[in-house]
């Protein structure tokens, strides 16, 4: 394959940067303020209008606002927090550093975890059940709330892949005693990294607000700048160079995830992020409107399925894969509900299988014709 060919491959992400990003970028630079500065808590007091919170807390990833929300839940050294077995593996490292033990719970038809499967795997030692809002599309958050609120069991709303989605026009991460939104690699708001611990009554985060975050390194914060804008924004006329100077990915992907900087925002960081809510809404818009494409391009195929997204979804990811024969297998009982995460493992194998099929070629060029000639 020719380094020309390479350098027009659709990507998974790119960040959703305009004019203002940009601004925001060289008032920080200019006026020396990349690690402090006063877009900090311009940032807080945004989100805390948009959700509809008493608080928030900025620190330096998704990852590190989880560790600060189970803290904050007073989840302890043996305790069991339940998450769906079909999520982001950076849930899981918090979940260890508070010493407490990730319960996995399956998924529903929309991946998301539900308030059946979560039952099945409570015991007397569960503390927390986290909600990731997979794909940015709702989990029902209130029916796993009705039923951790009489069990004394603590609700996480995560929603780092759901800013700017609503439940009955409640922000997604406003939900249960803590929430979570996050600014890393392709979230909805894909800015240089960053998290935030919100929610609605300030007492529920004295908790975590207690750890002691030392300032951001000015080193870290600047590679990860500079990584970004060239390997991701501007990807479209670095890409070639990428292929030659990046090393092949060889990484064990059972390997556990890179351990996440426990400390505060850069306000380097906190003015991308701002810019980026003050445009949630048209980039939401953008994302729903390419699902519906999606929807009405390959909605009708028989052998596609695609995971239908609730209203108020942000709309992060459309997910879809081979419709599965339901038929049993000779001599064998088939169990009424087979596991949702099973099923789309299954499904996602196929896929990769028959990926070089004519009709899949001819769907992928019909929905990039629908949904524009550049996703940059």
């Amino acid at each position: 394959m020719s380094l020309l060919s390479y350098s027009y491959h659709v990507p998974l992400s790119v960040p959703y940067w305009n004019g203002a990003t940009y601004r925001g970028i060289f008032r920080s630079f200019l006026s020396g303020r990349v690690i402090e500065g006063p877009d900090l808590s311009k940032l807080r007091d945004a989100l805390i209008k948009r959700l509809g919170i008493e608080d928030a807390l900025l620190c330096g990833s998704g990852s590190l606002a989880l560790e600060i929300a189970l803290r904050a839940c007073d989840v302890r050294e043996g305790d069991e927090v339940v998450i769906p077995t079909f999520c982001c593996t950076s849930v899981v490292p918090p979940i260890l550093a508070v010493g407490a033990h990730p319960v996995l719970a399956d998924v529903g038809e929309e991946l998301n975890i539900t308030a059946e499967t979560a039952e099945a795997v409570l015991t007397n030692k569960t503390t927390a059940i986290i909600v990731p809002h997979l794909f940015g599309n709702p989990a029902d958050i209130n029916s796993i709330v009705d039923l951790a609120r009489p069990k004394n069991i603590r609700v996480i709303d995560d929603a780092a892949q759901a800013l700017g989605a609503t439940i009955d026009g409640r922000a997604v991460g406003s939900f249960g005693d803590a929430g979570i939104l996050s600014f890393g690699s392709e979230k909805v708001c894909f800015g240089l990294g960053g998290g935030v611990v919100v929610s609605r009554e300030k007492e529920n985060l004295n908790g975590g607000s207690k750890m002691e975050l030392p300032p951001a390194r000015l080193s870290p914060t600047l590679r990860t700048f500079f990584s970004t804008l060239a390997w991701r924004r501007w990807r479209r006329w670095t890409l070639p160079a990428q292929a030659w100077l990046s090393p092949a990915n060889t990484g064990n992907p059972d390997s556990p995830p890179n351990p996440y900087r426990k400390e505060i925002l850069p306000n380097l960081n906190a003015a991308v992020a701002l810019s980026l809510l003050q445009t949630l809404d048209e980039n939401i818009a953008a994302r729903r409107a390419r699902v519906r494409a999606y929807q009405e391009v390959l909605g009708a195929d028989e052998r596609l399925s695609l995971v239908p997204h609730r209203p108020g979804s942000a709309c992060l990811s459309q997910v879809g894969g081979p419709r599965l024969a339901s038929a049993p297998r000779r001599g064998s009982v088939r169990s009424p509900r087979r596991s949702a995460t099973l099923r789309w493992l299954r499904g996602a194998r196929e896929l990769r299988s028959h990926s070089s099929s004519s009709w899949l070629r001819r769907m992928a060029g019909t929905v990039s014709s629908a949904c524009g000639a550049s996703v940059e």
